[in-house]
């Protein structure tokens, strides 16, 4: 938008001037956006430093430990992967992105017109499908964004914090520092096997949590082991002392040297991490084999309008992890884009699912 005097701006949203950003402003937007990030990388490196370097070499040999190093540097490379493709993938939630690449929808629009043209009869018939016409438009045009000031997919959503909408929006993370979502990259394809193919940030999200559960788990059970021998037995009330809150206490009141605070705020913080990740893996498997988001399987008004996505789990797995859906949760596999059907595309766009259909079928993998 064009500005407004010497640092001013007008909103898309109205006519009034925005306030400028001071350097704090800048400063809490930053921390939004990378501070769950370097939050997440803190805590893996920590935690694998502690477990294998601090932990490991006190309670086991040193050959375990050099056997460990291979599964650390899995875990971490599965965790930090994921994480990554999470955060490249964010940029494509944008709506923008999708007109750029000829959204889906106005590319179905104008192939139904250029389809019910070629057809059309008498007078009465051509009013009555250019009536139908206008209102399949209308239909298919989605909602108007305010704050984005364009058209969007009608099952997007505005998030305040990204400044976008997000197609099939869950939620907006704040330890990834970003919106998870199912809007990237949306375009048609027309190679063999083709149908509408898309690649996502939610799969890696799911993903992520799910190695970061295991990592988490992984390095506390080290870390528990190195604690019961030097801190306290943890049977049957010596667990007592591995809580950060109970150990400063005892720091502070000169029970507890300071190295068993650092353990067990260590410690605390791998638990925390570890079942805060597995509530979320859970919760986010639950919301997609019921084919609907976070965000979306809470809304009443949402529920009444729209079916969940896809026949079956199949469709529904397919649509987040696309075809071969397991083998993301060995590697990331990027390159797996996913497929949707066409009641899944109708769903999400509002289009005829006829035109979705054929090709399409041939080329649904398990």
């Amino acid at each position: 938008m064009r500005h407004a005097g010497k640092g001013y701006r007008f909103t898309r949203s109205s006519q009034f001037p925005a306030r400028p950003k001071t350097r704090l402003d800048r400063v809490g937007d930053w921390f939004v956006a990378w501070g769950g990030v370097c939050y997440c990388v803190f805590i893996v490196v920590t935690v694998t430093w502690f477990a294998r370097f601090v932990a490991c070499p006190e309670v086991y040999d040193d050959a375990y430990c050099t056997d460990l190093d291979v599964l650390a540097v899995f875990l971490v490379g599965q965790i930090m992967g994921n994480l990554a493709c999470f955060l490249y993938f964010k940029h494509e939630n944008r709506v923008e992105h999708w007109q750029r690449h000829s959204v889906v929808a106005s590319l179905c629009r104008s192939m139904i017109g250029d389809e019910e043209q070629g057809g059309s009869g008498g007078s009465e018939e051509v009013e009555e499908e250019e009536e139908d016409e206008e209102r399949e438009r209308e239909r298919n045009r989605g909602k108007y964004c305010v704050e984005c000031n364009r058209y969007a997919p009608i099952r997007s959503h505005h998030c305040p914090l990204c400044h976008e909408c997000v197609l099939r929006k869950d939620h907006h993370c704040y330890i990834t520092g970003a919106c998870v979502g199912l809007g990237n990259q949306l375009q048609p394809v027309t190679k063999k096997g083709g149908g509408l193919l898309t690649s996502n940030s939610q799969r890696y999200f799911i993903t992520f949590l799910f190695w970061a559960t295991i990592g988490c788990a992984v390095g506390a059970r080290y870390i528990v082991a190195y604690a019961d021998q030097e801190i306290a037995h943890w049977y049957p009330f010596g667990w007592v002392h591995y809580i950060a809150p109970v150990t400063v206490g005892r720091w502070i009141f000169g029970y507890a040297p300071i190295w068993s605070v650092v353990t067990c705020i260590i410690f605390s913080f791998a638990c925390a991490s570890c079942m805060g990740a597995f509530a979320f893996f859970v919760t986010q498997l639950f919301y997609t084999l019921h084919g609907y988001t976070m965000f979306e399987y809470h809304s009443l008004s949402i529920r009444e309008a729209y079916e969940g996505d896809g026949r079956g789990i199949g469709d529904r797995m397919r649509l987040v992890f696309g075809p071969y859906w397991a083998l993301n949760f060995i590697f990331p596999a990027f390159w797996l884009k996913q497929k949707l059907t066409p009641e899944i595309a109708d769903n999400l766009f509002r289009v005829r699912s006829k035109l979705l259909s054929g090709p399409l079928q041939e080329g649904r993998d398990i």
